[in-house]
């Protein structure tokens, strides 16, 4: 298999990608960048938006944080980090994940003080916060340790990484149950350990 080149920042939504890697057992390079290299030239050639995490991989290149985490997860069908193909997880794998990216602007947008108005909450895919936010809750309910299936998946990763930035960063998820046993349950892992170095 051709080596894989990740293209980040630290800190950023790449410090996810070199998570998954990990767990992939990837072989790759990493370009470390700063926030003005982002507008450069060469970094455009690579990302027209300008924004990390990119991986470069068999002469393509991937953006988009939860395509890059889908893409190595069937790049490594034998880590088992995606549901089988054509099964109602792989289909709930869908669903969660793009949820994600919803519940990651509400978190942006409450971070940001974003105004709120009830024509904004008809019209954004995420609603509101606390929907979104109670959302996840549900979902995770009960001590749930996967979000979908039995095992461990990208979307746990994705979900994780998620959780830790708006307690942390943000600080607009409180870090209440069953956030934070979620969380610190996949935080732990060996890879995310390994990534964090």
């Amino acid at each position: 298999m051709s080596k894989i080149t990740l293209y980040t920042v630290h800190p950023s939504r790449g410090n996810n990608v070199r998570w998954m890697l990990a767990e992939c057992g990837a072989d790759y390079d990493t370009v470390a960048l700063d926030y003005p290299q982002l507008k450069e030239a060469d970094y455009l050639a690579i990302n027209p938006m300008g924004k990390v995490p990119a991986i470069a991989h068999a002469g393509q290149v991937i953006t988009e944080l939860p395509a890059i985490l889908t893409y190595l997860a069937e790049l490594f069908p034998e880590k088992r980090l995606i549901p089988a193909a054509g099964t109602p997880e792989r289909g709930q794998y869908y669903r969660w994940l793009w949820f994600g990216t919803q519940l990651e602007y509400a978190i942006l947008d409450r971070w940001q003080q974003v105004p709120q108005s009830e024509d904004r909450r008809r019209a954004i895919g995420y609603g509101d916060f606390d929907t979104a936010l109670n959302t996840l809750k549900t979902l995770l309910a009960d001590g749930r340790e996967y979000a979908v299936g039995q095992h461990f998946s990208a979307l746990d990763l994705y979900l994780s990484g998620l959780l830790a930035w708006g307690m942390f960063r943000t600080q607009v998820v409180p870090n209440v149950e069953p956030f934070t046993s979620y969380m610190q349950r996949h935080l732990q892992r060996p890879a995310a350990q390994a990534a964090q170095g």
